[in-house]
């Protein structure tokens, strides 16, 4: 009786994984593709206005285009942290020390943008006030809006561009190295991040522009293909390697 508990047992154990691996491979395909769909519009949303020349005048008239664009950078924010969680379950029985390694970089990541996000949204009240004193030009108005939208751009560029570079490095590591996917799609994503920790350090010295919309774009168009083209697909289609990969860890 107990040898044929365990042979029923063992064959429902291994559906229930495969089960959870591919519901995880689907939710990290579709939060890949929610993402790059609310970052890239909120990004143009917000910098149409913070960009202007009189953007304090504009923010508080403006404010739900605001409160938009913030929402929709927030969607991206917390689903870039998910996406590692998903994969942590999968990528943690290949290598912890690495799977802990994107995991805590995609939530510094968040947590820096999602204070770029929140010097955004103090503009709004900032710009009302600007406009009830008249909108005084050189005033301590103007200084404190330049403070926030530097922490704007710190948050949702200039610092959170080096920790998706080094997280997505070590990612794409892991693909690479196990096999998880086709080498041609791990490659472009290693080639992509590279590109954007490289660029993004560059950016700091002013050397090119990483703001969206910037002659630095450039760099990430690799990534761009990997996050929202190649990996989403093939996890959708295909999946990971998981077991083949275990199989040869194992081995060794």
């Amino acid at each position: 009786m107990k040898t044929t508990e365990q042979t029923t047992q063992t064959p429902k154990s291994k559906r229930i994984g495969s089960f959870n691996q591919r519901r995880a491979e689907i939710v990290i395909a579709a939060l890949f593709l929610v993402t790059a769909a609310a970052s890239i519009p909120g990004a143009f949303v917000l910098d149409s206005i913070l960009n202007a020349s009189n953007y304090l005048a504009q923010v508080f008239p403006n404010k739900g285009v605001v409160e938009l664009g913030s929402l929709i950078w927030s969607i991206n924010n917390i689903g870039i942290v998910f996406i590692a969680v998903f994969a942590f379950g999968l990528l943690r029985k290949l290598d912890e020390a690495l799977a802990v390694g994107y995991l805590a970089s995609r939530i510094i990541e968040g947590t820096i943008m999602m204070i770029g996000i929140a010097s955004t949204l103090l503009l709004i009240p900032l710009s009302q006030e600007f406009l009830k004193s008249g909108a005084p030009q050189g005033s301590w108005f103007l200084t404190i809006g330049d403070v926030l939208k530097q922490a704007k751009f710190l948050g949702l560029t200039g610092l959170s561009l080096p920790m998706l570079g080094l997280g997505g490095l070590l990612f794409t590591w892991m693909l690479f190295r196990f096999r998880l996917v086709p080498r041609v799609i791990s490659v472009v994503g290693l080639i992509g991040y590279a590109a954007v920790l490289f660029g993004s350090i560059v950016g700091w010295f002013g050397l090119i522009d990483v703001a969206p919309g910037g002659n630095g774009t450039i760099f990430a168009l690799p990534v761009a293909t990997f996050e929202i083209v190649l990996l989403p697909f093939w996890l959708l289609f295909r999946g990971f390697k998981i077991p083949e990969a275990l199989e040869r860890t194992a081995a060794k």
